[in-house]
């Protein structure tokens, strides 16, 4: 066992006890607070500053109910309490246990005294306690369990003081607690032994600990210790519950408990059926109007002030390939970073909300069954939902799914869910090609059925994938939906605002560095080698327009028209350009020329660029959106010279819709997807299943239109 680091202290505690609050109380730092199992799935520590001014390192443990090692999360906090994973070894451990939930909480807290470092108890959720009518003899709590025990409101800041200079007195005391129960003869035998095979510093919970987990019982060194039968376990459970239910009886009353809480009252409504799935809907509902609709207004004051940012270059860098990688490449990145901003922290407020509050958990539960058919936990319903309105808030909040396979395939299909950056290319498409049709019915517009099949033909690839990876790379059992209720909280304020700010800080910082380095990069791209119209001919034309407009008005149209040209035969020729030529004869089959194929290249860096680079290559400017009516005449009036008709029908554009809902061409969803799952394997592994099944999709629409006559 490693030598403990003084200055070092862990947070340990079952989920939902209030131990990410008092982990930010306590450093004043925004970890994860919430209601929702496992929400703690990251390693978070901060600098807590003691009265003297002494720093101290606090780590937030991962919640867990035992140390035994059977899932991830109890493996990881084990690895972290005993200095195996993320550090030296904890000189304190505070184990925070839920007042409300006394036995439960213990046993943990037991098994953390075990392991003979120095143990402050933060008994949290008082105040919950007092309204359940639990009454705790704190005093005789500290004598039963033997080391300091500090009541505290997380949420309110209450006992926070006392609490750091319990922290104070234990460093400084250095007393150890010992092992709350006994054994036999003989099981004491074998956890000396053992003791001894792992040196002479280990405690007794390390010795109990590598005979009773599955790693323990692996790595041994001594046949002998091997040789552990499971009724050992059985009986160390046994013995340590029995302290526990000692411990309770001494200084615990809950007589006086109520029948009926508020929580069982709330509950009969919101876990109904029938009622408590209404109010999921409409909650649901309105937290995707927050993301989809209420976040644009933010979106578009950060579009206009990098717009701003931008004329502020124009006006006093000369043009050159300097200005323009100061406005196309550098800022149009920092603009593909912050445009995200508002719907993840729309989101972001949401979840912690809902979390907080304790809503979440009856969310997963009632959303479980609709789930678990496709493998996945009810939990991974709001990620997915969520990436209607963006990809990238909704892979972020993937984290609250439990177990690493569920949470990686909810990861890799929520890109397959229709975002927002999508209806741009829906839009353009149904104006250009189905704005004409008749309504179907005589009611329902084809353009609105044929984008309401875009979002649903997501969906089932989602569902389908999801299915396929769940029985073959991420095979993994059904998911059996256990998991705790906690009772109803108001949200703390001040830790939602910090929370925010520490997702915001993350994006911008970690994320936010490859966005912009692969948005300078497609830049690069579409700009270089530099070129256009040739010099001479470009002058000749000017020349002309110059002379033989007869307003200025029609001159400075004309000379418009010929600069969009410029800018066309540029892209053309650009490196973007070169690569939209070099797979047309990979696209070709699914409709495409090499001026989509550039649009392709193009909206990489975001899938809406589509429509400004269609803009440009088809020289009526790069300013057109997908209402613009010039690029829509435009497509249609591009004829295919081997057979002098139009190259988009409606076949061609169905076919780009269905490779749009499937591929995946957003360069910020994959640095988030990189960012999430620490690699670069799963990354390039959903690009290339996405893009491989929107070929193969879209090849079939086309080819198999084309057999129908419909091309």
């Amino acid at each position: 066992m490693t030598s403990a680091d003084p200055r070092r202290i862990a947070i340990a505690g079952n989920p939902n006890s209030g131990k990410t609050t008092i982990w930010n109380a306590l450093t004043g730092s925004a970890g994860r607070v919430g209601n929702y199992p496992g929400v703690t799935v990251e390693r978070l520590e901060a600098v807590m500053t003691t009265e003297s001014g002494e720093e101290l390192n606090v780590v937030d443990v991962p919640g867990c109910y035992s140390l035994t090692a059977r899932s991830a999360e109890e493996e990881v906090a084990h690895d972290v309490v005993t200095g195996r994973l993320g550090g030296s070894r904890p000189g304190i451990v505070v184990a925070v246990v839920d007042a409300s939930n006394l036995a439960r909480n213990l046993y943990l807290a037991l098994q953390l005294m075990e392991l003979g470092e120095p143990v402050v108890v933060a008994l949290s959720m008082v105040d919950v306690a007092a309204e359940l009518g639990i009454r705790i003899d704190v005093d005789r709590l500290t004598r039963e369990l033997g080391v300091p025990v500090v009541p505290v409101v997380g949420t309110k800041g209450e006992g926070i003081a006392e609490l750091r200079r319990a922290i104070d007195r234990a460093r400084s005391n250095g007393e150890r607690p010992g092992r709350s129960f006994r054994m036999g003869p003989e099981d004491e035998a074998r956890i000396d032994r053992v003791r001894a095979a792992l040196g002479g510093t280990s405690s007794d919970g390390e010795a109990i600990f590598w005979l009773t987990s599955d790693v323990g019982r692996e790595t041994i060194g001594d046949d002998a210790l091997r040789e552990v039968d499971e009724a050992f376990g059985r009986r160390v459970i046994l013995a340590r519950y029995a302290a526990v239910d000692g411990i309770c009886n001494a200084a615990s009353d809950d007589r006086a408990r109520a029948a009926e809480t508020r929580t069982d009252r709330v509950d009969r409504v919101l876990t109904h059926p029938l009622w408590g799935g209404l109010v999921f809907v409409a909650l649901m509902a309105t937290i995707f109007q927050a993301v989809f609709w209420w976040a644009q207004p933010m979106i578009e004051v950060v579009e206009r002030a990098v717009d701003l940012a931008a004329g502020g270059v124009r006006a006093v860098v000369s043009p050159g390939p300097l200005r323009d990688l100061l406005t196309d490449g550098v800022l149009a990145g920092v603009g593909n970073i912050l445009v995200f901003l508002p719907q993840i922290l729309m989101l972001e407020l949401a979840m912690a909300v809902l979390e907080d509050t304790g809503y979440m958990s009856r969310a997963a539960y009632l959303m479980d069954r609709v789930m678990s058919p496709v493998g996945l936990q009810g939990k991974a319903f709001i990620p997915l939902m969520s990436a209607f309105a963006c990809a990238i808030p909704g892979i972020m909040a993937a984290r609250t799914v439990e177990g690493k396979k569920d949470r990686l395939v909810t990861i890799l299909v929520a890109p397959l869910m229709s975002c927002s950056a999508r209806l741009p290319v829906y839009t353009l498409v149904v104006a250009a090609v189905f704005s004409t049709s008749p309504p179907v019915a005589g009611v329902l517009s084809v353009g609105g059925l044929v984008i309401a099949s875009m979002y649903l033909l997501g969906i089932a690839a989602a569902i389908a994938v999801a299915f396929v990876l769940k029985k073959t790379l991420l095979r993994s059992g059904r998911p059996a939906l256990v998991m705790e209720l906690p009772s109803y909280k108001r949200p703390g304020g001040s830790i939602v605002w910090r929370r925010l700010w520490r997702r915001a800080r993350d994006f911008t910082t970690q994320t936010g560095s490859v966005i912009l380095a692969l948005s300078i990069l497609l830049w690069a791209l579409l700009a270089f080698p530099r070129g256009g119209l040739a010099p001479q001919a470009l002058a000749r034309r000017t020349d002309r327009i110059e002379q033989t407009s007869s307003t200025a008005r029609i001159r400075a149209a004309r000379l418009e028209d010929l600069a969009d040209e410029d800018r066309a035969a540029h892209l053309s020729r650009s490196f973007a350009g070169r690569i939209g030529h070099a797979i047309e004869p990979l696209i070709r089959p699914l409709g495409f020329d090499w001026r989509i194929g550039i649009g392709l290249v193009a909206s990489f860096a975001a899938r809406e660029v589509l429509v400004s680079t269609l803009g440009q290559v088809y020289a009526v400017g790069e300013s057109v959106d997908e209402r613009s009516l010039g690029l829509r005449r435009a497509l249609l009036r591009d004829v295919d010279p081997r057979t002098g008709r139009p190259r988009f029908t409606p076949l061609v554009g169905i076919s780009l819709m269905v490779f749009f809902v499937l591929a995946c061409q957003c360069l910020s969803t994959v640095a988030v997807v990189r960012r999430e799952t620490n690699s670069i394997r799963w990354p390039v592994f959903m690009v290339l299943y996405m893009n491989t099944l929107a070929w193969i999709a879209s090849f079939v629409v086309f080819q198999a239109g084309r057999l129908a006559g419909l091309g």
